[in-house]
């Protein structure tokens, strides 16, 4: 986000294991700079938190996220949260180190070796949070 962004950025550190703190954090940084014009966080717990923080500021603040879950489909669908970036981790994780696995023990290709076999991450809007909307409620994105 930092390399790409062309504005100014600045790293808010939290105590993760406390919402309520977590809340109170960013809403007093978007209160002491009401030039904040974006907040993104690394879990949809924290972008639920930022949420709560950017009304509670009185912020124009958007929020993003790198993580998603059933909780956070409503946010995106609404428009509290802008995007989500689905992890997808079983495609991420799982799927490409046994994709390895199966190159090395038995020579197979994922995909035919023709075209890039897609894992992962996925970015979910307001456009297609409806498409994913049932597997975050599964638990399964």
């Amino acid at each position: 986000m930092k390399k790409d962004f062309g504005g100014q950025t600045d790293l808010l550190y939290v105590d993760g294991t406390d919402m309520t703190s977590v809340t109170e954090t960013i809403a007093a940084r978007l209160r002491q700079d009401p030039g904040i014009d974006e907040v993104v966080t690394l879990g949809a717990q924290f972008a639920l938190a930022a949420v709560t923080s950017v009304r509670q500021a009185g912020s124009r603040a958007k929020v993003a996220t790198f993580d998603l879950d059933k909780e956070l489909v409503k946010s995106v669908r609404d428009g509290d949260v802008q995007f989500a970036v689905d992890q997808q981790p079983y495609l991420q994780g799982y799927l490409a180190v046994d994709a390895l696995w199966l190159y090395r023990t038995n020579g197979n290709v994922s995909g035919g070796g023709v075209a890039p076999v897609l894992t992962g991450p996925a970015f979910v809007t307001r456009t297609n949070v409806s498409s994913v909307a049932g597997f975050a409620a599964a638990g399964t994105r």
